[in-house]
């Protein structure tokens, strides 16, 4: 009606708990091979089970990499707040609002963040100079507004359920 065609060289059927006549039956009539999970979309993993950290590896890789790849030298601690709080956290809310996220995750994305709030790379293992609770309080409350991963995977996932 649309006038749209599918691409076929980029389209693929995906089953479950289809036996092998009908899959076959299918894939000869619209000409589509079939795929396999897991599949990336839109850079988030397409998993037919449960959620684990494995899963989550390149989300943890791909804050490393922004925060190795950025000079982090010459910024100050109110300029890697800034891009904390804006690309490395917006990150990690497009994964958090799709997912719940397994805790092991959340605790090594804040790890990240705090290490490179306080050292300016994102693997580094020395604490930092303030607790990480107290840095995520809101600012009216003394803290950074700062928001921990773990927190706003619940408060996601639960606007998702809403």
């Amino acid at each position: 009606v649309s006038g749209l065609h599918p691409n076929l060289d980029k389209c693929q059927l995906f089953f479950g708990n289809v036996d092998s006549a009908t899959r076959r039956r299918a894939r000869e009539l619209l000409h589509i091979s079939e795929g396999t999970l897991p599949i990336r979309y839109l850079g988030l993993p397409l998993l037919s089970s449960t959620f684990s950290p494995l899963d989550c590896k390149s989300l943890l890789d791909k804050l490393l990499r922004r925060t190795s790849s950025w000079m982090c030298n010459s910024l100050s601690f109110g300029g890697r707040l800034q891009l904390l709080s804006s690309v490395l956290f917006s990150i990690q809310v497009f994964w958090c609002s799709t997912f719940l996220l397994p805790e092991a995750v959340t605790k090594e994305c804040d790890r990240i963040l705090r290490s490179y709030l306080w050292h300016g790379v994102g693997n580094v293992k020395k604490s930092g100079k303030v607790a990480w609770s107290r840095v995520c309080k809101p600012r009216e409350e003394g803290g950074l507004g700062i928001k921990n991963c773990k927190g706003w995977n619940q408060a996601a996932i639960m606007k998702i359920g809403w």
